[in-house]
């Protein structure tokens, strides 16, 4: 005659597809990877081959509490709980109806196997709400305590320099207490050499000064937990055949119970604690220790993100180091080069009176010029970003003509596309003539390459103590996230109307001559307004007065 057994043996895989497919429609299902889906159901299947009686005992009983233990900590409700052994029983009925009449075992085996199954789900209730009365709490001020140990709050710099061994170590006596054991460790997986390596230890059995490493095979007691998805246990280290450390074996700790870090998906490492006495291991402890597993999971693989950060953010600093010296150094090289070429180009315009070469000397002339800008501009571009002061050479002289000259130099190659409204008061003081012409030239230069086709207005304004000079076009504005940045070095506009080109180093000059004259600049921009920078120049600047 056929049993229940046969069914089950025969027909389990279908039974356990068949459940997950059901299984994960549940909204708390949904993102879990296979194994974390399937959990304990394949053990508790085999489980019910050969049943004690009409309700759920011994393994059952320990499988279901962790069943439970596990669900709730990824979100599940009490009712998609208790569904899910509904599913099952539903699942083996319909595996046992599916088979020919002649190969069924007597309907008694079966109501028998889902009244077990039944007395699993009516047990989930009780268990659900013993968890959250008794354990809920706790858990949640022992991962506290974990994590203050773990990364301190508020972090301070001596915690911050702790390595990731110092930390677990901090951390180990809080688990012990969370379960009670006289001894707990950490042995952090390698995976250049497959090795499971002592990292943080207290207790009876405090390992850390022994530098062990154990192999991944299932023949040690480490190796054995890493292989495991559910908890492993030793009732007597003492006589264990598996292989345990000397200083652990004969330590007085008695039962291990010892756990994967995290209990799926990539190895990070395996966690045990240990009692004095030999005994079993309650559904509650190894509940316990599994969720403490998956907190530290979760604390080691922020530590480790924390520290490869670290080290791209000091391997990026290093480089931009490297960058701003060799930019120093181009910057200096390239001066003397510059000076040659326009002594000679000098030179050559005063020798010949030929149209042709006297306009390709010209044109010689206003590319060192710009060359010249350039290079003017990255060595105060890095003074900037060094916060440093730009130097100032000081003299008297009227902010109103150097607005002209700069209008009537970028008229020259762009023509009429300039306005310039001069104010009655007087704009004369002691700024740096060449300084406030390259900052003008630059704001000029943006507003034609950003703005539209309307003219570009510089507006002068005195007022009593300072001048103020706008320079104002129309076009698409700056888009507001980015006009706090503007101003900084290298950094170029990202929105529609930005042109590709340039180094982003105009605007961060025109601050840093403004800030060198104990002045200011600001921008602003709005759709149906244009855009506006208005610089702040005191007619006595603290620059001026430092100078004097």
């Amino acid at each position: 005659m056929p049993t229940i057994k046969h069914i089950i043996e025969t027909q389990g895989g279908r039974i356990l597809q068949r459940w997950a497919e059901e299984a994960q429609k549940t909204a708390s299902a949904r993102g879990l990877s296979r194994p974390e889906l399937m959990n304990i159901m394949p053990l508790y299947l085999a489980s019910l081959v050969e049943p004690d009686g009409h309700t759920p005992s011994g393994r059952q009983l320990e499988l279901v509490e962790s069943h439970v233990a596990s669900r709730l900590r990824h979100g599940f409700d009490l009712a998609e709980l208790q569904s899910e052994f509904a599913l099952l029983g539903r699942c083996i009925f319909q595996a046992w109806a599916a088979v020919p009449p002649e190969e069924r075992c007597e309907p008694l085996e079966v109501d028998r196997i889902l009244e077990v199954v039944h007395g699993s789900a009516v047990l989930v209730s009780d268990m659900f709400v013993r968890h959250l009365l008794d354990d809920a709490q706790s858990e949640k001020r022992f991962f506290r305590l974990i994590r203050q140990a773990f990364t301190g709050e508020p972090p301070d710099a001596l915690r911050r320099s702790l390595t990731l061994a110092d930390r677990l170590h901090t951390a180990m006596p809080i688990v012990m207490e969370a379960l009670g054991a006289a001894t707990a460790a950490i042995l952090l997986h390698e995976p250049t050499t497959e090795k499971l390596v002592m990292t943080a230890s207290a207790g009876l059995a405090d390992e850390r000064l022994t530098h062990y490493a154990r192999s991944l095979a299932p023949s040690s007691f480490a190796g054995k937990i890493a292989s495991r998805g559910e908890t492993t246990t030793i009732l007597d280290a003492e006589t264990t055949e598996l292989d345990v450390t000397d200083n652990l074996r004969h330590s007085g700790i008695h039962a291990l119970l010892g756990v994967r870090i995290p209990l799926q998906h990539r190895l990070l490492g395996v966690m045990y604690v240990g009692m004095r006495e030999q005994r079993p291991f309650s559904a509650r402890e190894k509940r316990r220790i599994e969720a403490i597993a998956e907190h530290l999971a979760l604390l080691i693989e922020n530590a480790e993100l924390y520290n490869m950060l670290e080290e791209q953010i000091e391997a990026l600093h290093e480089e931009q180091r490297m960058r701003d010296v060799l930019s120093s150094i181009l910057v200096h090289d390239l001066r003397g080069p510059l000076s040659a070429a326009r002594v000679a180009a000098q030179l050559v315009d005063r020798s010949t009176y030929d149209p042709k070469s006297k306009r390709w000397t010209s044109t010689v002339l206003r590319s060192l010029d710009r060359t010249e800008r350039m290079v003017s501009d990255l060595l105060d571009a890095q003074r900037v970003k060094a916060g440093d002061r730009l130097p100032i050479s000081y003299e008297r002289c009227d902010i109103l003509d150097i607005v002209r000259d700069v209008v009537a130099e970028l008229s020259q190659q762009h023509g009429d596309r300039f306005v310039v409204v001069a104010p009655e008061g007087p704009t004369t003081g002691s700024f740096g003539r060449e300084e406030l012409r390259r900052a003008f030239w630059n704001l000029a230069s943006n507003a034609l390459k950003y703005g539209s086709a309307d003219p570009v207005r510089f507006t002068v304004r005195s007022l009593p103590d300072h001048v103020e000079v706008e320079v104002h076009n129309e076009g698409r504005p700056i888009p507001a996230d980015e006009q706090a940045t503007l101003f900084e070095p290298f950094t170029r506009a990202r929105h529609e109307r930005a042109s590709p080109g340039g180094w982003g180093l105009g605007l961060a000059i025109v601050r840093g001559v403004a800030e060198a004259h104990g002045g200011s600049v600001d921008v602003v921009s709005a759709p149906g307004c244009g855009t506006s920078f208005t610089m702040r120049l005191p007619f006595e600047g603290e620059g001026a007065r430092r100078a004097g």
